[in-house]
């Protein structure tokens, strides 16, 4: 069984220090930026991912300013790293390329030796959310952003699978591992139970390294833990998480 730990903080002190991240769920018209590897598709280019369950990001891409639907697992692989603009709005799908109900939701995944440059403003945070129209979201409409690093756990081989069913591997020997930046950072209405003891968290920090840099995150109405830690050791601070299903925060294999 998985020692919890969980502290809840109180909508009041919630109020107080996230002023910073009220940002409009206003969309803007994204613009492209030419790569080798098509990244965006659909009409207007606003989709992450081609539709279906798994799709990975190999190259470096910036994504504009804009507002996008995110659908399927997509994962940011080692080498490449994905810088998100400030205002942007990446809205989390939970259906698969032929419009029918995934099993699983969409999720953001960085794997090791890959990077997230989301380096928000308290003006302009990024914010990922629901597809769902504004009044109907709700906790679970999708996965949620999970990081993995090289840093330490306390497993007994140093590397392990994280949860929630992706296919992506954590652990090793580097403490000062870097997987970019989030920051000013709003998640809303993820959280997804892929099965019992195996949830998709909000933000899940699979061994994440010291020289990451995470701060000023608000996470919403998520469907599990909002955030939760397995082994690592990045430092984050000035986080916020309100009325998830689960922990507010949890820590797991030695973090």
């Amino acid at each position: 069984m998985k020692m919890k730990t969980i502290q809840r903080i109180g909508l009041g002190l919630a109020v107080c220090t996230v002023i910073f991240l009220c940002g409009c769920d206003k969309d803007s018209d994204p613009i492209v930026e030419e790569s080798g590897e098509q990244i965006l598709f659909g009409p207007n280019k606003t989709q992450i991912g081609d539709g279906k369950a798994e799709f990975s990001i190999k190259e470096s891409h910036t994504i504009k300013k804009g507002t996008y639907t995110m659908v399927g697992w997509i994962y940011v692989e080692e080498g490449a790293t994905l810088t998100i603009e400030p205002g942007t709005v990446i809205k989390g799908d939970n259906k698969n390329y032929d419009g029918q109900i995934a099993a699983t939701g969409s999720s953001l995944i960085i794997k090791r030796g890959a990077k997230i440059m989301a380096q928000g403003t308290a003006a302009s945070p990024i914010v990922f959310t629901s597809s769902q129209p504004k009044g109907q979201r709700k906790a679970s409409d999708w996965g949620g952003v999970i990081i993995c690093g090289r840093a330490r756990n306390n497993a007994a081989t140093s590397e392990m699978t994280i949860e929630g069913g992706v296919n992506a591997n954590h652990g090793g020997t580097d403490d000062g591992d870097n997987s970019g930046v989030l920051q000013y950072v709003r998640i809303e209405f993820a959280g997804y139970p892929y099965k019992t003891d195996s949830e998709i968290n909000g933000l899940t920090l699979g061994s994440v390294g010291s020289d990451t840099t995470i701060d000023h995150v608000q996470i919403s109405y998520c469907g599990d833990d909002s955030f939760e830690w397995f082994g690592g050791t990045v430092n984050a601070s000035h986080l916020i998480s309100y009325h998830s299903w689960d922990d507010d925060f949890d820590t797991d294999n030695g973090f």
